[in-house]
This record gives structure tokens, sequence and C-alpha cells, in this order.
């Protein structure tokens, strides 16, 4: 079924909070989202309706099997996200962070599916880390371009 971003934020959350202190309560949603204790339970009704959450006695908020499933997988994209603009651009946390979430609500499913296709290429380099990463790094740095080092290059030079 089809989230909104806010509704993604609210399932990622619930997932995260579960995992850290297994107890979801809207006043824990409310703290943390910063908004007030009807606009976590408007969203709740929405992720409810949908088959995501349902809430126990005493308030407890649970993820379904399905909600924690896609809970899962919006958290799994975020992270890789996060990751990428860390590690490879070389953003600090919080603005990796912050343009991560942004990211994976503002690009096309498709145009997302092969962003995260590209980092899981990028970590399936049997050699490390690939030799233009480190060029670009040191490109942000200083601002200075290198000499191409990459073997296809000296190959093409000889040829």
């Amino acid at each position: 079924m089809e989230l909104t971003a806010r509704g993604e934020d609210y399932l990622k959350t619930i997932y995260k909070l579960q995992k850290e202190s297994k107890v979801v309560r809207v006043k824990d949603l409310s703290a943390i989202m910063g908004v007030k204790a009807p606009t976590v339970v408007g969203i709740l009704s929405s992720l409810k309706a949908k088959g995501y959450v349902r809430q126990e006695p005493y308030g407890y908020l649970v993820l379904t099997g399905e909600g924690e499933e896609v809970a899962s997988r919006l958290v799994e994209k975020e992270v890789s996200i996060r990751d990428f603009l860390r590690e490879v651009l070389g953003l600090d946390e919080e603005e990796a962070e912050l343009n991560a979430c942004a990211m994976e609500h503002g690009i096309s499913p498709k145009c997302l599916e092969r962003f995260l296709a590209f980092i899981r290429f990028i970590g399936l380099c049997e050699w490390g880390k690939p030799r233009w990463l480190e060029q670009f790094r040191i490109f942000v740095e200083t601002g200075e371009s290198r000499p191409c080092t990459c073997d296809h290059r000296e190959e093409k030079q000889a040829g």
C-alpha cells in the first residue's frame, strides 16, 4: 500500500524505537517527531488502516509483520544512502542523515533503485575502494585533479 513520506518516517521511527526499547507509545513518537499527540494519532490511524501498526492495551504501538518488513526496507535504504553520503561524498553525520531522508522521499523509485545498486556495486569491488574514489576525495578537499592512474587509461595510451 502507498505510504506518504510522513507515514514512512513514522514507520521507520516506530521500527527503530521497537529495536531500542521494545515499547513505543504515542508520547514517544510525539517527542521524537516534534509534534503534538493529535498529529501522531492522525498518522497512526492511517498506518493502522493500512495494516502496518496495531495498538496494544495500555496504548503500546507494535508493527505488524508487514509493517516491520516495510519499515526494515525503508531503514535499509536510508542507511545505504546515508553511508554513501558520508563515506563516498565525505559529508558529516548530521548533514548525511538529513540529506538521506530527503533523497529517499524526493527521488523516483527507479532512480532510488539505481542509486542503491550503484552503492552495492562500489561495495562489491574485490580490490577494496576504487582508485577513482580516493581521487574524488582529494579533489573535494583540494579542488585539484590528479592525473588518472586507472589501468584502462594506461591501456588506451599504449594502444
